[in-house]
């Protein structure tokens, strides 16, 4: 455990150029550097799954240099048996996918889910989808059902309804 705290200070100092306790505020006080972490360890996690798995994984740079191809936008390359590459792009639970659709919102996840049901694993075509969908939530999240049923706006969705700095005629 000594050499990882160690590894991680070395580290730390030598790129960030600062100790832990500042670079442990900082990364508190940066939702934005909380996400780029967090998705970086999505990535490397499903790296590491894939290549399990017996997968040759190859990474997508970030900054590509001169056009890239137009079906290539992901985290990474992978191979299969049949020599067949594939492209993937990782989200974390965590993701703008997540806040573009607001799935943190009951009334706006469980039609997302549905919507979406032919590329979720565990939904069987055979049975009531809703029915399969109304089970997991209530498997899994079982906190959407009561605390956070109601729905959540961002600050962008309730300055629309804020009165105008500027009443106008109109």
């Amino acid at each position: 455990m000594n050499n990882i705290f160690n590894r991680l200070e070395d580290f730390v100092t030598k790129v960030f150029k600062t100790t832990l306790d500042v670079f442990l505020e900082a990364l508190k006080l940066s939702p934005n550097a909380q996400g780029y972490v967090s998705g970086s360890i999505t990535e490397l996690l499903l790296k590491n799954h894939l290549e399990s798995l017996g997968y040759e994984v190859k990474r997508i740079r970030e900054k590509w240099e001169g056009r890239k191809h137009p079906n290539h936008h992901g985290d990474f390359y992978f191979k299969d048996i049949n020599r067949n590459w594939f492209v993937l792009e990782s989200k974390g639970v965590k993701s703008n996918s997540e806040k573009w659709h607001k799935l943190y919102n009951y009334n706006k996840l469980k039609p997302f889910l549905f919507a979406n049901h032919d590329k979720i694993n565990w939904i069987n075509d055979k049975e009531k989808i809703e029915l399969q969908i109304d089970d997991w939530i209530k498997k899994n999240l079982p906190m959407f059902l009561k605390e956070y049923k109601e729905t959540l706006y961002d600050y962008e969705e309730i300055t629309k309804y804020r009165e105008p700095k500027n009443k106008t005629q109109k």
